[in-house]
């Protein structure tokens, strides 16, 4: 059923807070490209700002993992979401009396990054323990449409506020939804929890070298992550490369700006959806026509000769992008042992993350030395070979090398 999650009632509350979070959050992030560009006029410091967000994820991901495993997720989430207030807040109010430069938003994305890094593995596996692994399937689904409703409202919200106030209410209104997340958080019940595992009995006894090599060795996991992740450095994402359309090809307002991106996550939102009620088998060959569809839409959004051809193929652009993305998460909800499962979250975003902070400069680079558009076919052109070689890689491989779970490793 489309609802089975949301009936949950600790995951309803959970979801409505990180709802509110993430619709912060998309409006933060929109500001602040917008501030950098305002800052330096410079592509490869916007590039330089992507990459300070996700570079320490690298590493604080695979940390994350670990928490997750060991520690009360609950609590961990409640300190992340008042560090994540405190950074916002204080960027917001140094942009509002004038003492911001490029400097200090390169340290709060950095810092940021930090929060991102341990707080998305922690966050996806706290989803098994508020709706228990039959309805985990559903609960990541709503995540992507959670996370596409933010990035729906927010950029709207941000162009706004940018064109009557400035980049500072976008920072604010971060920082209080992180509070707002901290209130619905503390009225999750723990004693209607799902355990799946005893984290005394499993957890501490995995260690994160374990997890490495059990990921290492199951491939129904592994390519999909490795896919995501790989098309997320080319520019999946197109928050980058939408903010240089804008200000360098069309010229348009920043509350035009902010409608391409909500755009897009409208894209994702019916994306999400239609993964959610589909029936197909969500696998690696789910994952190679989503890939292929991706590529060709790229092609038609980087050959957009207006705003409005522009808008309309990033609406696509986003409804096969939550294919891609979906089939990532479920690989592991469905082939990881759970003993792993937040160690190889952690792998996951850490590697994501990594994919993000290489992609930024280098679509900066290629967008500044030859032409933004160069950098989106450039992205549409590795994801057609990706998903050219994942249709190879099905025909070749035996169905239960694909499709079956090595519970070994």
């Amino acid at each position: 059923m489309v609802f089975s999650a949301l009936k949950n009632q600790n995951y309803r509350k959970f979801y409505i807070g990180t709802l509110i979070s993430t619709f912060g959050t998309c409006t933060q992030r929109v500001a602040q490209d917008w501030l950098t560009l305002d800052l330096t006029s410079s592509a490869k410091s916007l590039g330089l700002v992507v990459a300070a967000q996700f570079l320490p994820g690298v590493v604080f991901a695979i940390y994350g993992g670990v928490l997750a495993d060991r520690y009360d997720q609950k609590r961990i989430l409640f300190w992340l979401n008042f560090a994540g207030f405190l950074i916002a807040s204080t960027t917001g109010v140094l942009i509002a009396t004038g003492h911001i430069n490029f400097e200090i938003v390169l340290i709060s994305a950095f810092l940021l990054g930090i929060f991102t890094g341990l707080e998305g593995p922690v966050r996806q596996s706290y989803y098994v323990l508020l709706v228990g692994d039959k309805n985990l399937p559903n609960a990541l689904s709503w995540n992507q449409i959670n996370l596409n409703i933010g990035r729906l409202a927010g950029p709207i919200t941000a162009g706004l506020l940018i064109e009557y106030f400035g980049t500072s209410p976008g920072f604010l209104i971060n920082g209080g939804t992180y509070l707002i997340a901290i209130i619905f958080l503390m009225t999750i019940n723990a004693s209607l929890y799902f355990r799946a595992h005893d984290l005394e009995e499993s957890g501490n006894k995995v260690t994160f070298f374990d997890s490495l090599r059990y990921l290492r060795g199951n491939r129904t996991v592994l390519i999909p992550i490795a896919v995501v992740c790989a098309i997320a450095m080319v520019g999946q994402d197109m928050q980058m490369t939408s903010t240089l359309m804008a200000r360098k090809v069309f010229d348009v307002s920043p509350s035009s700006f902010g409608l391409l991106v909500s755009i897009l996550a409208l894209g994702a939102i019916t994306g999400s959806l239609a993964v959610a009620r589909t029936s197909a088998e969500i696998d690696i060959a789910f994952l190679g026509r989503k890939a292929f569809y991706m590529g060709l839409t790229w092609l038609l959004v980087a050959s957009a000769p207006n705003y409005l051809t522009y808008a309309i193929t990033l609406f696509f652009a986003g409804y096969f992008a939550m294919g891609i993305n979906i089939s990532g998460n479920m690989s592991i909800r469905k082939f990881a042992d759970p003993r792993h499962y937040g160690r190889i979250w952690g792998i996951y975003i850490s590697l994501w993350v990594a994919a993000l902070a290489i992609g930024g400069p280098l679509l900066g680079w290629l967008s500044e030395t030859f032409s933004v558009r160069s950098s989106i076919y450039f992205g549409a052109v590795v994801t057609l070979l990706i998903s050219i070689g994942l249709h190879i890689y099905m025909k070749l491989s035996p169905p239960n090398v694909v499709r079956d779970f090595d519970a070994n490793g």
